[in-house]
C-alpha cells in the first residue's frame, strides 16, 4: 500500500474505533482494568415485573451482551491494526513473516495472515 493508502486506511479505522467506543458506551461500561473490555449493561426488572418483563429484561441483556462482544473483537482487530500500522509492520504476516498480499489487504484491511497462513488456519 502507498504511504497516502495507510494514511486513509489509519483515518478510516480511527473513525470506525470512535464509532464502536460510542455504541459500546450506550450499552456496556468500560473495565478500567482491561483495555478494549466492556460489559453490557444488565436491565434490572422491578419488583412488581410480570414473568414476560423480566424475561424481556433477560432477553435484552443477552443481545446487548452478543452486540458488545462483537464490537469488543472488532475494536481489538481495529487497535492491533493501528499498532501495526505506528510500528510499520501492518501488511506483514503474523506467521510466516511474509508480506500480505495488497489485494487481501484492501478487502480485510485487519487481516494478519497471509493467504497461505489464513487458509492453512481454517483448515486445522
Amino acid at each position: 500500500m502507498t504511504p497516502d493508502e495507510v494514511k486513509k486506511l489509519k483515518e478510516d479505522l480511527l473513525e470506525e474505533k470512535k464509532t464502536l467506543e460510542a455504541e459500546l458506551n450506550r450499552i456496556a461500561t468500560k473495565n478500567p482494568s482491561v483495555e478494549d473490555d466492556y460489559q453490557a449493561h444488565f436491565h434490572k426488572s422491578e419488583p412488581g415485573d410480570t414473568l414476560d418483563e423480566q424475561a424481556h429484561s433477560i432477553t435484552d441483556y443477552e443481545e446487548d451482551r452478543a452486540v458488545e462482544q462483537n464490537f469488543e473483537l472488532r475494536l481489538h482487530e481495529i487497535n492491533d491494526t493501528l499498532r501495526k500500522i505506528d510500528e510499520g509492520t501492518y501488511g506483514t504476516c503474523e506467521k510466516c513473516l511474509s508480506p500480505i498480499d495488497q489485494k487481501r489487504l484492501k478487502v480485510v484491511p485487519v487481516a494478519k495472515f497471509c493467504f497461505d497462513c489464513a487458509k492453512k488456519a481454517t483448515l486445522a
